[in-house]
């Protein structure tokens, strides 16, 4: 149990601090969360709000403010279904793909330097361990 409780600690502060040096190492300006709806749009668009939250892991009306954020600044369009007018695809423009490609640069130089002190057996470690946690993260008790 000590040990769990150590993890859970480290893992805590690392997730807190990793947050802040992201918002702190990019560009200045994306959000966390606007990068996030920004990546998930390049993988999977189109993709209504209600999905965005849901794949965001926010409440809708906080993704409705980050991706009318970025829908006033051009780097998301929103279409309405011409068969069903209340749903709204959401799209990335090329303005949107230009952003998150430079923010996405910008942020794995700042990850290559981090990882420089691990060496690459130590890399392909921590990224398995990392990809087995995250595997049970959402998984019930």
């Amino acid at each position: 149990m000590r040990l769990a409780t150590e993890i859970f600690d480290q893992i805590f502060v690392v997730v807190r601090d990793f947050e802040r040096r992201f918002r702190e190492q990019g560009s200045g300006t994306l959000s966390t969360t606007q990068f996030q709806a920004l990546s998930i749009l390049e993988e999977s668009e189109p993709v209504t709000a209600m999905t965005m939250a849901q794949k965001l892991r926010i409440a809708p009306p906080t993704a409705t403010r980050a991706l009318d954020s970025l829908g006033r600044r051009q780097l998301v369009l929103k279409e309405r279904d011409p068969q069903d007018r209340r749903i709204v695809w959401l799209r990335l423009t090329d303005r949107g793909e230009h952003a998150l490609l430079k923010e996405r640069e910008h942020q794995l130089a700042w990850m290559v330097n981090l990882l420089d002190a691990l060496t690459r057996d130590e890399q392909e470690q921590f990224l398995d361990l990392m990809r087995k946690i995250a595997s049970r993260v959402d998984s019930p008790s």
